[in-house]
């Protein structure tokens, strides 16, 4: 009897164990938009992040592919992977391991992303009707929140920044690095270069994205190019 409960035993615990995947399984976040990298060359990877809480400062590439995963730009994705050691031989310039999606657990879309668009600054304080010193044109900046870079006209010069924050609502932008042209009325650089600097918060509402400051006053209002 005990050599028969031995060998029941012995059988549940092999096929438990022939039942569980080889390597190992890590819960990872894929960002919502690919971006360009060079692996072997030139090439697009995914952004993600491993572990249970999302870290958006910390994305890194991943330059691989994921078996069964089917990528829709746009959304977070939230996965269990399971990853193991790739059979000999494997290829010089080829990953030692195998990615396989085990369970999708969330797919959102990411509010991040309605950001990026270039933008008419309207007013800055209570400054209104902002132009260009030099060409009498429109003060227009660029977001891009797939990449986290900014561009923008101050009036007198441009500058070129990182967002160092975004989740759809909070947002920190780097001071950024600017031309260095000097103008007889630095008034409208300065102010828009503090709210910038300043900015915690946005919005966006009726083809307007508005900034904000920790207080929740607002810094700089924008309308959508067309």
């Amino acid at each position: 009897m005990k050599n028969l409960l031995f060998l029941a035993i012995s059988f549940l615990l092999l096929i438990a164990c022939q039942s569980q995947p080889e390597g190992t399984v890590e819960t990872w976040w894929i960002n919502s938009a690919k971006v360009e990298c060079t692996g072997v060359g030139p090439q697009t990877c995914y952004q993600i992040f491993k572990g249970e809480e999302l870290d958006r400062q910390n994305w890194q590439l991943f330059y691989d592919q994921i078996e069964g995963f089917d990528y829709e730009p746009g959304n977070l994705y939230k996965i269990k992977v399971l990853v193991s050691d790739k059979a000999e031989p494997i290829p010089a310039d080829a990953s030692s391991k195998v990615y396989k999606l085990l369970e999708l657990i969330q797919k959102l879309t990411d509010p991040s992303l309605r950001l990026t668009n270039s933008w008419k600054v309207i007013k800055v304080g209570e400054t209104e009707f902002l132009q260009d010193l030099k060409s009498g044109e429109d003060l227009i900046f660029e977001f891009n929140a797939s990449e986290n870079t900014y561009f923008g006209n101050l009036s007198c010069n441009t500058i070129r920044g990182e967002i160092l924050e975004n989740d759809g609502e909070k947002l920190i932008l780097s001071p950024g690095a600017t031309t260095m042209m000097a103008c007889p009325d630095m008034t409208t650089e300065q102010e828009l270069s503090k709210a910038l600097i300043e900015t915690r918060t946005y919005k966006i509402e009726d083809k307007e994205l508005v900034f904000f400051d920790s207080e929740g006053r607002e810094l700089i209002r924008f309308m959508e190019v067309d």
